[in-house]
């Protein structure tokens, strides 16, 4: 047991690491460096550009209307012409963008060609409000495989001020996997991060303002959860980017849920204070996060990787990303189109940019490998979840500061491995009679695939959870862990406990027995 003195030794230790992690972040900003572009002839744009401008501090004079089309998708004739030009036009004749005479190699011929490129640059972010069009559709016909020339109005604009490429197929992006912040970035002056505030409406797009800079004030707190397909082959190096993440997540202090199954987690299974979400592969909103009751913290970042995922944005329940933001992420990234699996977003590339206080634009578009292609990056470009870093605040006295004090000791401990992790955050857990904290040192053991060690765990947080819902969250994630150890019985004889007490009746989690409880 840590003692009184001990403990508070460790708890000012903690502050103190709080207080380095935010003095060592980079103070970068780019409010000043951004755009925002809305169409006037959809309801309530121009009211989400000035109140995200007002929000972010960005001048008025670099919000710019757009008379656009009201449907989702567009031709690359309106894209050129309404788009493309006018922005590029607006640029330089505000003196954003000042041109200079450059040597390119011209990717048809191959040979050194002169164009007038950008040379100096006071605009690299572009955020894109809800009422412009986010797609731009197919011309030709019968195309070859991953020579397709429709695209994400977003990904194309990205390349604004790039030297000009063959419409068909993706070109290669310059900032992919770099470890240098955006701005101070000198591989492509004339590339910008290209975010886009959209959902499926328009009270969703403010909470998504406001839900990142509360989650940027009072530090992003919660559990990162992993829904594995268990694909190989031609897939596996997806299955490697949520491996991955998951490592980062764990090396964070972020607790991890992690759903080794080939189905998603099954529908109203409890995941309480989801700050991250990362699963794939299916092609509607569904399972655990999908769940009438399923809401995201504050601030949260979400994304389920499928080929069409931000086919349908402003629709609650198509696809993935406009369904995610619904139900309270303030971030969700996904393709327009098919993007084939090795050219959509790194998913350990981007988590680990966030975890080193990248903002979500720049994160986004640095675990990205390709651009002129399909995906989109859906919340504030600016929002940066880590910008005072992992473990940076303490948080209130409710359940938020579990996560923190959580987070705290897991970075003190980085390199004394989990075993006196688990320890130290065991007897905090007991010396603040916390079963939350116990829970979560469960999920990390369960993470490490040390089922034996979480269900001793969790057995002991159960039975001091008072409250319902913990209550039979505790219970379901026993009879899952039973399960997996071959302990069947025991997990039948648990989800029938579940089932046959009155005062769970009222608890959404108790569908998610009944399903268990069916299939045994």
């Amino acid at each position: 047991m840590i003692l009184p003195a001990a403990l508070a030794s460790l708890l000012l230790s903690l502050t103190a690491f709080a207080q380095e992690s935010d003095e060592e972040q980079p103070a970068l900003d780019l409010s000043g460096e951004t755009v925002v572009v809305y169409n006037p002839d959809f309801s309530q744009s121009r009211e989400l550009a000035e109140y995200y401008a007002e929000k972010r501090g960005i001048p008025k004079d670099r919000l710019i209307a757009l008379e656009l089309p009201l449907e989702d998708s567009i031709s690359r004739e309106q894209y050129e012409k309404l788009i493309r030009k006018p922005l590029f036009e607006t640029f330089v004749r505000r003196g954003w963008w000042k041109l200079a005479l450059s040597e390119i190699t011209d990717p048809a011929s191959s040979k050194p060609r002169q164009a007038m490129l950008v040379g100096e640059s006071g605009v690299r972010v572009v955020c894109l409000m809800r009422g412009v069009p986010f797609q731009i559709r197919r011309e030709q016909e019968k195309p070859a495989t991953a020579k397709e020339d429709e695209a994400s109005v977003d990904s194309e604009l990205a390349t604004l001020g790039m030297p000009s490429a063959p419409l068909a197929g993706a070109i290669r992006n310059p900032y992919f996997n770099q470890d240098v912040r955006f701005q101070i970035f000198q591989g492509a002056p004339g590339m910008l991060i290209v975010g886009r505030l959209d959902a499926p409406d328009a009270d969703t797009v403010k909470r998504m303002i406001d839900d990142a800079l509360h989650a940027e004030q009072e530090g992003l707190r919660g559990r990162a959860v992993i829904d594995f397909a268990l694909k190989t082959g031609a897939y596996q190096e997806g299955e490697d980017w949520l491996t991955r993440s998951t490592i980062l997540f764990r090396e964070h202090g972020v607790p991890v849920f992690i759903d080794k199954e080939e189905s998603l987690i099954p529908d109203h299974w409890p995941l309480p204070d989801t700050a991250f979400y990362f699963g794939w592969y299916a092609a509607t909103v569904s399972g655990g996060v999908g769940s009438p009751a399923f809401k995201f913290m504050p601030g949260a970042i979400a994304c389920h990787l499928h080929s069409y995922s931000a086919a349908a944005i402003r629709s609650e329940d198509r696809h993935w990303v406009g369904p995610l933001l619904k139900h309270g992420a303030a971030v969700s990234l996904g393709n327009v189109f098919e993007p084939y699996l090795s050219l959509t977003v790194h998913f350990d590339v981007l988590n680990q940019r966030l975890m080193e206080g990248y903002t979500v634009g720049e994160a986004s578009w640095n675990a990205t490998p390709v651009l002129s292609w399909m995906n989109v990056v859906c919340g504030d470009p600016l929002y940066r979840p880590y910008a005072r870093g992992p473990g940076s605040t303490m948080g209130d006295d409710g359940r938020g500061r579990d996560y923190a004090l959580y987070q705290g000791i897991a970075m003190k401990y980085q390199e004394r491995g989990s075993q006196e992790l688990k320890q130290a955050l065991s007897e905090l857990a007991e010396t603040r009679n916390k079963p939350h904290l116990l829970e979560l040192t469960a999920l990390l053991s369960a993470s490490e695939g040390k089922n034996a060690e979480a269900i001793e765990l969790l057995e002991h947080a159960e039975s001091l959870y008072v409250i319902n819902t913990d209550k039979v969250r505790a219970q379901l994630y026993l009879a899952e862990l039973y399960r997996k150890e071959g302990r069947a019985e025991q997990s039948k004889k648990l989800l029938q406990r579940i089932m046959d007490n009155k005062a769970f009746a009222n608890v959404p989690a108790i569908l998610a027995a009944k399903a268990m409880l069916e299939k045994q």
